[in-house]
């Protein structure tokens, strides 16, 4: 039988996979936005952000609670303190959704332009780690974590590919230089999804390991 701390250990983890969930599907639906030019889509995921900050809150709040009610150690410990550290980095992915968003509005105002092609490689990099990442903390897979932090230099050098292929293009057609910004500003906002994804990885990898994987990677 379960004791009242394994209950509420339950319930804190299912309100975690409930987060991760929506985050996801903010960053799903953003990017959706974006190929898809669709104002309607992007608005709907800035409204819905605000369900996630909520939740965030929520389970900050509980999370204090079974510290100070029940003082957990070892694994226990490890899990209520790596999922509030994690919680930051799940609001930080519905942002960067939001974001991705608001640069679609300003975009469907404009003439469309051809979008670059590492754009989509790197929306779908985003999405894989984040999908990736809920099935890591369902299983407490460290080893599928170090996997999505390792591959983060991936999205860094994606990132940086973009941004040179934007300035390229700034520079042979000026008239265009607004909405290549704006899709400059995108690409960031994916590379930072991919950035969360790796930190949450990080707090799996704490959890189950009780190790710091980023200082152990930098030896």
């Amino acid at each position: 039988m379960e004791t009242a701390l394994q209950q509420e250990l339950t319930t804190l983890r299912v309100n975690i996979l409930k987060m991760l969930h929506m985050a996801s599907e903010a960053v799903h639906k953003a990017t959706q936005a974006v190929f898809d030019n669709n104002a309607d889509l992007a608005r709907q995921v800035i409204d819905d952000d605000r369900h996630i900050n909520s939740l965030e809150c929520l389970i900050d709040s509980e999370s204090l609670r079974i510290l100070a009610l029940h003082q957990p150690v070892a694994k226990d410990l490890r899990f209520i303190v790596g999922c509030m550290r994690m919680i930051v980095n799940i609001e930080r992915l519905g942002d960067e959704g939001a974001n991705i968003a608001e640069r679609v509005l300003i975009l469907h105002e404009r003439q469309r332009m051809e979008i670059n092609p590492a754009l989509r490689q790197l929306s779908e990099m985003a999405l894989d780690l984040v999908r990736k990442t809920i099935t890591s903390f369902m299983e407490l897979d460290a080893e599928l974590a170090k996997e999505i932090f390792d591959r983060n230099i991936d999205a860094m050098n994606l990132n940086v590919r973009i941004f040179k292929d934007t300035t390229d293009y700034m520079i042979r057609e000026s008239r265009t230089v607004e909405r290549a910004v704006q899709y400059s500003f995108i690409a960031h906002s994916l590379k930072r999804i991919c950035d969360q994804s790796a930190n949450i990885a990080e707090s799996i990898i704490f959890i189950k390991e009780g190790e710091n994987y980023k200082h152990k990677c930098g030896q």
